[in-house]
């Protein structure tokens, strides 16, 4: 799956681009004890690349994020109201995503690390 030259092209066209959506499937979570197992979570970003505007569809309504752009990969950003973050990076060139979550639940951080793939829809 080669996604660097569209995505590139979409990011880079601010005037000419329209809102898209990431689409990310993500196969597999591990836990800090190094423990991985299935995971089937989707999850899914509105992207506005004219203003560079991210949201997490479904997403905590209280949380604010960031879309970062880089010359390989774009991260999204979420930093949620109890001070946790959330980190999703998609490589331009295969759609190969990983979704860090720093959580913080109750007055516990809970750490998981998804793997999978992002497409732009």
């Amino acid at each position: 799956m080669k996604l660097a030259l569209p995505l590139l092209l979409v990011l880079a066209q601010p005037a000419q681009a329209e809102e898209f959506i990431f689409r990310c499937f993500f196969d597999w979570v591990c836990d800090p004890n190094r423990t991985c197992q299935d995971a089937g979570e989707d999850i899914r970003f509105r992207v506005n690349p004219e203003t560079n505007a991210v949201a997490r569809i479904g997403g905590n309504d209280l949380s604010s994020f960031t879309l970062l752009i880089g010359d390989r990969a774009v991260t999204v950003l979420e930093q949620t109201i109890s001070g946790g973050t959330t980190t999703t990076t998609i490589m331009t060139e295969d759609g190969f995503a990983v979704h860090s979550e720093n959580a913080i639940t109750g007055q516990l951080l809970t750490p998981m690390q998804y793997l999978g793939t992002c497409t732009p829809s």
